[in-house]
């Protein structure tokens, strides 16, 4: 069995996605059982492309991981992948339950089961299922005419059009029964994002792979760990390691939801765009590595140990400087002098003596 990837979809794996097979059944609460069967789709080019974005869409989303005794949807998933002979039956099956979970009348819309599939490594095909729920949405067509020297539109309804907009996806999931990665689903909830709607979830069978403590205590310790790894020569004037692991931590601290892009611009600062960058791929492939980053969750900095969080410097005159966070939150700079000496500088609003 290979080892599990702790990392979501790589660069060359997202680019490498295919299409292997692809159906969608209408959903229609007017309809006596809710679902229109469908046989076949015929899928353009245009529609591969617009269904393999939003799989690179949710490829940064919540992981899970499925539930040992609610095997129902990973059962058939997984028949979907070996045995594509009874591809209609199980797809049905698929489409009847989602739709069934829904306690209150549901949007009307197609619900797509996907086969696709990417290159795990050198010669290595793997496949993945990708599910998507979308929304129809009332569209118009148009057509003009001249008459009496005016160009009058005629505007007509198209009565069962499907937006190709990433707005219409109301909910979707990409998951993966092979082993190869840590989690066994990633899933996107319009409704409730970035979790899950509770039937959404129990249709899946899921519950989050790690905990949000869990990753908000990772992602810490990852910055303060690649910090460690920087040479004196990859920092701006004025920023240490410290600098870092101070902004990491008052982001998690502020922020309801943990948002990967967001984060790096929040913990990396410089105003040489080259070394900016450098330094930004460099702490992106560290997440990447601690499987932190594209996922979404809500950050508990409570989780993080009080003696990690603490940002100390030690001075050559026994001085002890200790603060959590930001140091320029906490009022503090420190300057370069020309003999490579520090001027220390602490603003406060009170001064108490211990």
């Amino acid at each position: 069995m290979p080892v599990p990837l702790d990392a979501v979809l790589s660069t060359k794996q997202r680019e490498s996605l295919n299409i292997e097979k692809f159906i969608f059944h209408i959903i229609d609460p007017k309809e006596e059982g809710q679902v229109i069967f469908l046989d076949d789709i015929e899928l353009k080019e245009k529609q591969k492309i617009f269904f393999l974005d939003r799989l690179r869409d949710i490829a940064e989303g919540t992981q899970y991981v499925f539930i040992p005794e609610a095997v129902h949807l990973k059962e058939k998933c997984t028949i979907l992948i070996a045995n594509q002979q009874n591809w209609n039956e199980i797809t049905r099956q698929i489409t009847v339950d989602f739709a069934g979970r829904h306690q209150e009348q549901m949007a009307a819309g197609v619900f797509v089961i996907a086969v696709v599939k990417y290159l795990a490594a050198e010669n290595d095909w793997k496949r993945l299922v990708l599910l998507v729920k979308l929304d129809k949405r009332p569209s118009f067509s148009y057509s003009f005419q001249e008459k009496d020297g005016k160009r009058i539109a005629v505007m007509d309804e198209i009565p069962n059009a499907l937006t190709e907009s990433k707005a219409a996806v109301q909910k979707s999931a990409v998951i993966d029964v092979t082993d190869h990665f840590s989690w066994d689903v990633l899933a996107y909830d319009r409704n409730k994002k970035p979790f899950l709607t509770d039937y959404f979830r129990a249709f899946l069978g899921v519950t989050e792979r790690q905990q949000d403590s869990v990753l908000t205590r990772n992602t810490y310790s990852t910055v303060k760990h690649w910090a460690t790894t920087l040479d004196q020569n990859d920092f701006p004037a004025g920023e240490d390691r410290l600098s870092y692991t101070g902004r990491a931590f008052n982001y998690l601290a502020d922020s309801d939801i943990f948002d990967t892009e967001m984060f790096l611009n929040m913990v990396i600062r410089d105003e040489n765009v080259e070394r900016k960058e450098k330094l930004k791929v460099g702490l992106l492939a560290a997440l990447v590595e601690a499987g932190i980053a594209g996922q979404n969750f809500s950050p508990r900095p409570d989780s993080i140990p009080k003696k990690a969080s603490k940002q100390i410097y030690y001075t050559a005159e026994g001085v002890t400087i200790m603060f959590q966070g930001d140091k320029d939150a906490a009022g503090l700079t420190i300057k370069t002098k020309p003999d490579g000496g520090k001027i220390i500088t602490i603003e406060t609003n009170k001064l108490d003596i211990k």
